[in-house]
């Protein structure tokens, strides 16, 4: 099952508004009422691709976790034959405790990390072990000491893959890292807000903090002391050409660190769900879209009437006022019926109205489309 591509969606065309005169707001309305039907097949269309890309992205998932408790499973067998080997290797004590002449073999901890040293040294005082060192090594090691970041900030330390669990987990980067530190994080929060900040240093490359915006996302930076950058670990960096232009200052997105899973038009899907009051899809460049079909039961009609239905509060808010068309319908007399709205908020219409524009009263059902577009950041 292979990803799949996302279909287009159709034009609407005009919107018929009340400005109009009655035989031109009757030729626009039934050509718009027209529409909706199809159009309505696209969103879903949309909707069903994207369902099957998450269902096969899962896939993949679960299929690259078991290969890792595979890996995870051998791992202890070499960690323990490491172990062994290290505690052979004559080990020394903290690295600042030492004075005087050291030879090899010897091993030593200096900043929480095990080091070997490869030549002999007259004076150990004079080369602290660091990476790229030519005297000292690091012992190898792919353990990370699990620690929480709930709401506030947390201190990062070397080794450390911090549980974001709030919205408002922010996790300071060390003003002055050490070559070679490694900080992991994990977002873990259900929300798509928590920060690791760069306290001074470059985040692959770029002056701004890093916002964790996508659900479960996770991320492990080293320290590189030549550039001040913080690098990530493994994957793509921020800036490649596939990758969209950071527009907003201060903040930049984990979304634009990768260009694989869900995407339409080369922009990832960063999220996607449904609820009681419609389905909604997220992009990495701030697009959202939400979508609601309501059946409405039988009513009796009069001619040139309308009739006020609940509102619509969206299935995720936006971030400001987005753009809605008039909502469509079907129903046993589709061009009988025209539906409108009032005005928009970041978070629903407020009243939308079946108006009977016949010269017959009508009594029938309706199935409402409604679709909404603007931005969620």
């Amino acid at each position: 099952m292979p990803i799949v591509a996302v279909p287009p969606i159709r034009e609407l065309g005009t919107v018929p508004n009340n400005n109009m005169d009655e035989a031109t707001f009757n030729v626009i309305a039934e050509n718009f009422t027209t529409q909706m039907a199809p159009w309505g097949g696209d969103v879903k269309a949309v909707a069903e691709s994207a369902k099957t890309n998450a269902e096969y992205s899962n896939q993949r998932a679960n299929d690259s976790n078991t290969s890792a408790e595979t890996a995870a499973a051998r791992l202890v067998d070499v960690q323990t034959a490491a172990n062994g080997a290290f505690a052979a290797a004559n080990y020394k004590g903290e690295w600042s405790t030492l004075t005087g002449a050291l030879n090899v073999p010897a091993t030593v901890t200096h900043l929480g990390r095990l080091w070997y040293l490869k030549l002999n040294l007259a004076n150990v005082t004079t080369q602290a072990p660091a990476l790229g060192s030519t005297y000292w090594g690091e012992v190898s090691r792919n353990d990370f000491t699990v620690l929480p970041c709930p709401a506030g900030t947390t201190n990062a330390a070397d080794r450390g893959l911090y549980r974001m669990t709030s919205s408002a987990s922010v996790l300071l980067l060390p003003a002055a890292p050490w070559h070679g530190m490694v900080v992991a994080a994990a977002n873990l929060s259900g929300a798509l807000t928590p920060v690791i900040q760069r306290n001074g240093k470059t985040i692959c490359g770029d002056a701004e903090d890093y916002v964790m915006n996508v659900l479960g996302w996770q991320i492990v930076l080293q320290y590189d002391s030549v550039s001040g950058d913080w690098m990530r670990v493994s994957g793509v960096t921020a800036f490649t050409v596939a990758q969209p232009a950071i527009g907003t200052a201060n903040t930049w997105t984990a979304s634009q660190n990768f260009t694989g899973g869900l995407n339409m038009n080369g922009n990832p899907v960063v999220a996607r769900g449904s609820n009681a009051t419609g389905d909604y899809v997220r992009f990495a460049d701030g697009t959202q879209i939400c979508s609601l079909l309501r059946t409405v039961a039988a009513f009796d009609a009069a001619a040139g009437t309308a009739y006020l239905q609940s509102g619509w509060t969206f299935p995720v808010a936006f971030n400001s006022k987005p753009v809605v068309p008039s909502p469509g319908h079907e129903s046993s007399w589709s061009t009988s019926f025209v539906v409108s709205a009032d005005s928009a908020t970041a978070s629903g219409l407020s009243n939308v109205y079946i108006k009977n524009i016949d010269t017959l009263s009508r009594n029938t059902a309706h199935t409402l489309h409604f679709l909404a577009i603007g931005r969620w950041n």
